[in-house]
C-alpha cells in the first residue's frame, strides 16, 4: 500500500470509528505514525493514558511490543492491537522468567528483605513477577520514586533489567557502588557470592538498551564540548553512569523535551536518546536554537511501525492479527505492580 493510500485509509476509519478508536504514540515513532496519534507520550505518559481512556473500546498502541502489553493489562476492557507483533525490545528480552525466578530463589536464600523492581521496558510476565512478590513497575521518569517506594519496603532492591537506569538511579539516591551489584544470567549463581549479596543494597540485572548503551559515550560529550563551547547535553538515563557524568542533565523523554523548553534563543544543546525524537525537537526549535544528537541512533523495533502496517491493523480490527492478548493470571499480576508504581504517582 502507498503512503498516499495509508493516510486515506487510516483517515477514513479514523472518522468512521470515531471516539471509540484511540491511537497512542511513542515519542520514538517517525512523524509520519505520529501524525496520526491522539496521544504522544513516553511510557509512563502513555501507560497513565492508557489506564485513563473512558470512551474509546479499541486501542492501537504505535510503539513496541511491551508498551501495547502494557496497556492491554491497564484497559482490561478494551481491545489492543499493535501494527507489528514482531516489533520487540532487546532490552526485554534480556530478562527471561525462569532466569529472573532463579535469580530470585538464590537472593531469597540469603536475604530476604528485598523489592523487586523491573522497568516497564520488560515482559508482561516479568512485571508479573513483580506483583506477585510486592514489587513494582518503573519508567525512566519515575524510577527515583519507584525506588524510595521500594526501600520502604525493604532493605535491598533487585532491579531489572537495565542497569544503567538502576546504578544511575541509586547513584542519583546516593547509594555508594560498593552497595550496588550486577547479578550476570549467564554466570553460575550470576556470578556474585554470597556477601556481595547480603552487603548490597541494590542487586541489578545484567541489561541494556542497544540504542542507549554502549552508542552514547563520555568520549561523545568531551568531542562536541571541544566543537561546541558551552553547549548543553542531556541523555536518557539508560546511557552509562560514565556518560551521564560527563552530562549536564539525564532524563526521561519528556524531561528531555522539558529541559529543551526551558532553554534560551541563541543556545545549542546535544541530546543522547533514539534519534527520530532528536530529530523531532530540532526541527521545532530551528532557528531559535540548535538541538543536535550526541550520537545518531535509532531503534529498529521501533522502526518496525509504519503508515502501511498501521493501516493494515486498522482494516483488520474484526480479526485477532493484530491484537495483543495477555493471560488473565498474568494480566492479574503485572497489574498489581502497575497499580503500585501508578499509585506513587498521584
Amino acid at each position: 500500500m502507498k503512503d498516499s493510500a495509508a493516510r486515506a485509509t487510516i483517515t477514513r476509519i479514523k472518522q468512521e470509528m470515531g471516539d471509540r478508536l484511540v491511537i497512542l504514540g511513542h515519542h520514538y515513532q517517525s512523524d509520519e505514525v505520529l501524525e496520526f496519534a491522539d496521544y504522544v507520550g513516553d511510557s509512563l505518559e502513555l501507560a497513565k493514558k492508557a489506564a485513563t481512556i473512558d470512551k474509546a473500546d479499541t486501542l492501537v498502541f504505535c510503539g513496541v511490543y511491551f508498551m501495547a502489553e502494557t496497556a492491554a493489562v491497564l484497559a482490561p476492557d478494551k481491545s489492543v492491537y499493535i501494527p507489528d507483533l514482531h516489533a520487540g525490545c532487546p532490552l526485554a528480552d534480556m530478562a527471561k522468567e525462569d532466569d529472573v525466578a532463579r535469580a530470585w530463589e538464590r537472593i531469597r536464600s540469603i536475604s530476604s528483605s528485598i523489592t523487586p523492581v523491573t522497568y516497564v521496558n520488560s515482559s508482561v510476565e516479568i512485571k508479573a513477577f513483580c506483583g506477585r512478590n510486592n514489587g513494582i513497575v518503573c519508567t525512566s521518569g519515575n524510577a527515583g520514586k519507584v525506588f524510595a517506594w521500594a526501600f520502604e519496603q525493604a532493605q535491598k532492591v533487585f532491579f531489572m533489567p537495565d542497569r544503567n537506569l538502576g546504578r544511575n538511579t541509586a547513584h542519583g539516591m546516593h547509594i555508594p557502588d560498593h552497595e550496588i551489584v550486577e547479578w550476570n544470567p549467564e554466570k553460575p549463581q550470576g556470578g556474585l557470592a554470597d556477601d556481595e549479596i547480603e552487603n548490597a543494597r541494590v542487586i541489578l540485572w545484567k541489561g541494556w538498551c542497544p540504542v542507549h548503551w554502549p552508542g552514547f559515550t563520555r568520549e561523545n560529550v568531551q568531542d562536541l564540548r571541544r566543537h561546541y563551547p558551552g553547549i548543553k547535553v542531556i541523555v536518557h538515563p539508560e546511557s552509562d553512569p560514565d556518560t551521564v557524568q560527563a552530562s549536564d542533565v539525564s532524563g526521561s523523554t519528556a524531561k528531555i523535551i522539558e529541559y529543551v523548553q526551558g532553554l534560551k534563543h541563541g543556545d545549542k544543546v546535544a541530546i543522547g536518546t533514539e534519534y527520530n525524537l532528536v530529530a523531532r525537537v530540532a526541527k521545532r526549535y530551528l532557528p531559535l536554537m540548535e538541538v543536535m544528537p550526541l550520537s545518531r541512533q535509532l531503534c529498529d523495533d521501533m522502526a518496525k511501525i509504519t503508515l502501511d502496517k498501521l493501516a493494515l491493523t486498522l482494516t483488520s480490527l474484526e480479526g485477532d492479527t493484530f491484537r495483543v492478548v495477555v493471560e488473565e493470571d498474568i494480566a492479574r499480576d503485572a497489574f498489581k505492580a502497575l497499580t503500585n508504581m501508578l499509585g506513587i504517582q498521584r
